[in-house]
């Protein structure tokens, strides 16, 4: 993960960043996902409630970066945390879609 300190790298980052929140947010509430365990109930509330905080974050991120010429190393901080947990937030949902997905039986029928 690079260190982004350039304005126009940062809004080309939470501009990506936006766009993966709001793919997991329309794919965690799709019918492929309803979970059938308890744990994976748990997963999936902590999951939407994640895509939540995100998105409200990334949106505060963007609205200030577009308002202001000068960005002070505190924002910069801000803002590569913001990509990183939406990092986590991939790799976490991609956990989650896994455990939905049938096994693959390698023996051939007789």
């Amino acid at each position: 993960m690079e260190n982004v300190k350039d304005k126009s790298a940062c809004l080309g980052k939470l501009e990506r960043c936006k766009n993966t929140i709001q793919y997991f947010k329309i794919r965690v509430d799709s019918y492929l996902y309803e979970p059938s365990t308890v744990a994976l109930f748990e997963t999936k509330v902590y999951l939407k409630s994640k895509i939540l905080k995100l998105s409200e974050a990334n949106n505060n991120l963007l609205d200030y970066l577009k308002s202001t010429t000068e960005i002070l190393p505190e924002q910069y901080k801000m803002v590569n945390f913001h990509i990183r947990e939406t990092s986590e937030l991939e790799f976490d949902f991609m956990e989650y879609t896994l455990k939905f997905r049938k096994p693959v039986n390698l023996r051939p029928h007789v």
